[in-house]
């Protein structure tokens, strides 16, 4: 890039996947301790490539009808469910057909309980339902409206059902969320001049 930096683009899925292939984990194999990052190697060789070749695909349209739909349809149904992993909802989806015992050491697993993990995820898998429904119906154009309400549900229906620490465990992006903030900030307090 102008500023040294990687040649990365918009496109998120393919500049996330480039990232992950160039990534070295630690080989470290001690039970319970997990991988760390090591290092990532830096060349830029691979974002020209893809980026030749996804321009490339406008001329070659001819060549590229020839490739059968269904082998399309099983190189994406491929990389779908192999990113399955590391989502946390496909998780717990799986868990509620673990024995408890067999849980892994989550921070969703270890400060919820079974059930309500469970409940969580029911609820989760009914609002995902509610708007695939939506979406492939003549009420489609509305989707944004619907997918919206999603905020005041988890804003003000789910903590009637839920505790605070345990939607904090269940919907958070970190893996060690930080259970002892009480929201207050310190800003509020400082005189400001006018």
């Amino acid at each position: 890039g102008i500023f040294g930096l990687p040649w990365q683009t918009a496109a998120t899925v393919r500049s996330i996947a480039h990232v992950n292939a160039l990534t070295v984990m630690s080989n470290s194999t001690a039970p319970g301790e997990k991988f760390r990052i090591q290092e990532v190697k830096e060349q830029r060789v691979t974002g020209i490539v893809v980026a030749v070749l996804v321009g490339l695909s406008v001329v070659m349209s001819q060549v590229l009808q020839m490739i059968p739909m269904a082998v399309l349809f099983g190189i994406f149904l491929y990389m779908g469910v192999t990113s399955l992993t590391g989502i946390q909802i496909y998780e717990r989806l799986l868990l509620m057909f673990v024995p408890p015992k067999l849980h892994p050491d989550h921070v969703y697993v270890t400060k919820v309980r079974t059930w309500k993990m469970n409940l969580f995820t029911c609820i989760q898998l009914f609002c995902v339902t509610i708007l695939w429904i939506i979406k492939s119906t003549i009420i489609s154009l509305a989707f944004p409206f619907f997918l919206i309400l999603t905020v005041p549900t988890r804003r003000y229906l789910l903590p009637k059902i839920f505790h605070e620490r345990e939607l904090m465990a269940l919907d958070s992006d970190e893996m060690h969320p930080n259970f002892d903030e009480d929201g207050h900030d310190e800003y509020s307090e400082m005189h400001m001049p006018q």
